[in-house]
């Protein structure tokens, strides 16, 4: 017995020895250190299809930035190999978050143009009188609300009916989930459409000699798998609708979702509709720096409307509010 024991303790330390003459050669810890940084890459490259990955992947920017901080520490640590597998990591994850954007569509034909302004008011947010002077000085031509509660509608209503006339509240049993829209320019066909628990406005934009068919949504946000699930499928069913329709189309609003998740790519490719987003423009959460926000709100357009600028812009919410100017190329 004895015996068994000291041969089990001397291959034990036999072991030991060889790790600890393993991780002694620089080569040797740098292949192990490279294995423990490709393996969160891989997680962070694969697509979204399911909900855990679709949750880290929000954070592709933030990850991004790691891997290139992560190369230039290992350049200055003379650890070339590691340096150029985080630098390709990098370039990998700048790939896969710039693929969705499309910053040289235009046209140059469109003879009306249209301002458009999406805002997540945040329910909770109770500055209000601000809200309507920080839009009354912005002055869209169209503006999209989420989030708007029975307080909101008041507000709204009260501050910006008389330079927008044409509006729709569609209010609902859960604050955070009504929306709203208000414009300049004469509402076509309005109807509030209910899908998955969720109401959307609908209809026509007339602007000029030209009408621009719109939608305006609120995903709700994927807290969970089931509401991961709802938001996925509130997606789908968008999708479906923009496809029954005919005409130029906007379709603006929180999807509670980043440009490079599966569902929001198979959207847009569906619907051949193009974001906006000349570059990241993150909008949540404001009280996080630039560096830790994320892009979840958006205007899509129809390829006969070119979007000339897209901004992000501080308002009063959780949310930074876009603003976006666009040119109809018309019939």
């Amino acid at each position: 017995m004895k015996e068994l024991k000291l041969k089990i303790f001397l291959r034990s330390f036999l072991v030991l020895i060889r790790v600890y003459c393993f991780f002694r050669q620089r080569r040797n810890k740098e292949r192990v250190m490279a294995a423990l940084l490709l393996l969160p890459a891989l997680i962070l490259l694969v697509p979204t299809y399911t909900y855990a990955l679709t949750l880290i992947q929000s954070f592709l920017f933030q990850a991004m930035l790691v891997y290139g901080l992560l190369s230039i520490f290992w350049i200055r640590r003379h650890h070339y190999r590691l340096a150029g597998i985080n630098f390709s990591i990098y370039l990998l994850l700048l790939i896969k978050i710039n693929t969705p954007i499309n910053p040289g569509y235009q046209i140059q034909q469109g003879n009306e143009r249209l301002s458009v302004l999406q805002f997540n008011v945040l329910a909770d947010n109770k500055a209000y009188d601000e809200t309507v002077d920080k839009v009354l000085q912005i002055a869209p031509d169209f503006v999209s609300f989420q989030e708007v509660s029975e307080p909101w509608a008041k507000a709204l209503t009260h501050g910006l009916s008389e330079i927008y006339p044409y509006h729709r509240i569609a209010n609902t049993s859960e604050k955070h989930q009504g929306i709203a829209v208000f414009s300049k320019h004469p509402l076509e066909d309005l109807e509030v459409l209910q899908w998955y628990g969720t109401s959307n406005i609908i209809g026509k934009i007339k602007v000029g000699s030209e009408s621009v068919n719109f939608l305006s949504l609120h995903t709700r946000s994927p807290v969970s798998r089931d509401r991961w699930r709802n938001r996925n499928a509130h997606i789908a069913r968008a999708k479906r609708y923009v496809n029954e329709q005919e005409g130029e189309f906007i379709v603006l609003g929180d999807f509670n979702t980043v440009p490079w998740d599966k569902r929001l790519l198979n959207f847009k490719s569906s619907t051949r509709l193009v974001d906006s987003r000349k570059k990241l423009t993150p909008t949540y959460p404001t009280w996080n720096p630039f560096v830790a926000q994320i892009p979840i709100d958006y205007i899509f357009h129809s390829r006969g409307i070119g979007c000339d600028s897209l901004n992000s812009v501080d308002i009063t919410s959780d949310h930074k509010a876009i603003l976006g100017t666009y040119q109809i190329a018309g019939s």
